[in-house]
């Protein structure tokens, strides 16, 4: 016996109790769609607003750590010529310029030309800015007072960065520094340059050397020629010629041996004698 056939409608899940509460909406099609669950909405929401925070306090940290203070810290070797509060108002003045205001901005080489220009003695300056601190530090590096410069009427001290850094009365001891005059003619003020520090080291380490030997020096030349210094101990008549780029060592050497030689043949009435070939001593 044949049965009618009838068309077998599509086989849809059954849904479940869960299902069946869940509101349902029409969008344009003709099969419904379920809502979201209202907690996870709400879960979405309070995340979008936690990572906006998050951003938010990022960006304002950065900004903050981007900043300058015109209050800098100072870290100075020596305040021979002047005391720290004076260096730190300095440096705060250059800090108050606008484009000093933040790190990406800041004009790290116009503060240092500008604290130079100011105080001569400075040999170096250094500028340290700490990622996450608002306040810059400063490092400077003084050049020790080495000697007075008699140059034409005026009396200067030189630093061992071989600068002219302060007229002499200026400076409370330098009365207590060797005096070296000058002949060559160059013209002498603060912040312009004297000998180089090579020079500076050679006077240096000469004048301790003598010293040790018990040799009292009257009087320091730089005669007009490259290179050359004129020495006279106070107990001799005749000059030395020392050669400011050799080896100081040997050639104070020379002298001391030449100083006792001519002491033990009583030979005192010389112009000079010549120590800056090494190994060869002259003299007239």
């Amino acid at each position: 016996m044949l049965v009618p056939f009838k068309r077998m409608s599509r086989l849809r899940p059954r849904r479940t109790k869960a299902d069946r509460l869940r509101p349902i909406y029409y969008s344009g099609g003709s099969e419904p769609k379920t809502l979201p669950p209202k907690g996870r909405s709400i879960r979405t929401i309070i995340k979008r607003i936690r990572n906006f925070l998050t951003l938010a306090a990022v960006t304002i940290g950065v900004g903050y750590s981007l900043t300058l203070k015109p209050q800098a810290k100072i870290i100075i070797n020596d305040t021979t010529y002047n005391s720290a509060p004076i260096y730190q108002k300095a440096a705060n003045d250059s800090l108050r310029a606008i484009k000093n205001r933040t790190k990406l901005t800041v004009d790290e080489r116009g503060i240092k030309e500008s604290l130079v220009r100011q105080f001569p003695e400075i040999d170096t300056v250094e500028l340290d800015l700490a990622l996450f601190s608002q306040t810059p530090t400063l490092r400077l590096q003084v050049a020790k007072p080495v000697f007075n410069l008699s140059s034409g009427s005026n009396l200067y001290v030189v630093g061992s960065n071989g600068n002219v850094t302060a007229l002499s009365r200026a400076l409370p001891g330098s009365d207590k520094l060797p005096t070296v005059t000058d002949q060559t003619g160059y013209v002498a003020e603060p912040g312009k340059p004297v000998l180089a520090s090579s020079a500076i080291s050679f006077i240096n380490s000469l004048l301790a050397q003598l010293e040790k030997a018990n040799v009292p020096i009257s009087t320091l030349v730089l005669p007009p020629l490259p290179q050359e210094l004129h020495l006279r101990a106070a107990d001799t008549t005749y000059y030395v010629k020392f050669y400011l780029g050799g080896d100081v060592l040997i050639q104070a050497g020379q002298y001391l041996a030449a100083r006792n030689k001519l002491a033990s043949d009583n030979q005192q009435n010389l112009q000079y004698v010549d120590v800056r070939v090494a190994g060869k001593i002259y003299y007239k």
